[in-house]
């Protein structure tokens, strides 16, 4: 189990993995439960996983923390913008404001996992 502990500690892809996996058992579990089709509500734990692949590319690429935080944001609001217009759910220039704010949100959040990573490989 130590050996498994390090290496989900020194490799954050292979921590990627693993939290998806466990996130994806769990869903599969609660929809079996419910009695609901196995795969309903898979698209969480898809976003989940490309909001951590995502913070791990953009660290690998960036060096600079405010440029890390204007990536995040402008891959967050390209992604949510998009899919609203698929959705229709834009509806008018507020619609276009609160998901920018949302972006800023979860790039600010995106900005505390990729210290993370980048603290991990810096040691």
């Amino acid at each position: 189990m130590k050996k498994f502990d390090k290496l989900l500690k020194n490799n954050p892809l292979y921590f990627l993995l693993f939290l998806t996996f466990l996130m994806a058992l769990f869903k599969i579990l609660l929809n079996v439960i419910q009695r609901r089709p196995i795969f309903n509500d898979i698209d969480s734990v898809f976003f989940i996983a490309g909001f951590y692949l995502v913070s791990w590319i953009i660290t690998k690429l960036f060096h600079s923390k405010y440029v890390r935080v204007f990536a995040a944001f402008l891959v967050t609001f390209t992604y949510l913008s998009v899919e609203m217009f698929f959705d229709g759910s834009y509806v008018n220039y507020t619609s276009f404001i609160v998901t920018g704010a949302v972006a800023i949100f979860i790039a600010a959040m995106m900005s505390l996992i990729m210290n993370l990573i980048d603290s991990k490989n810096n040691r």
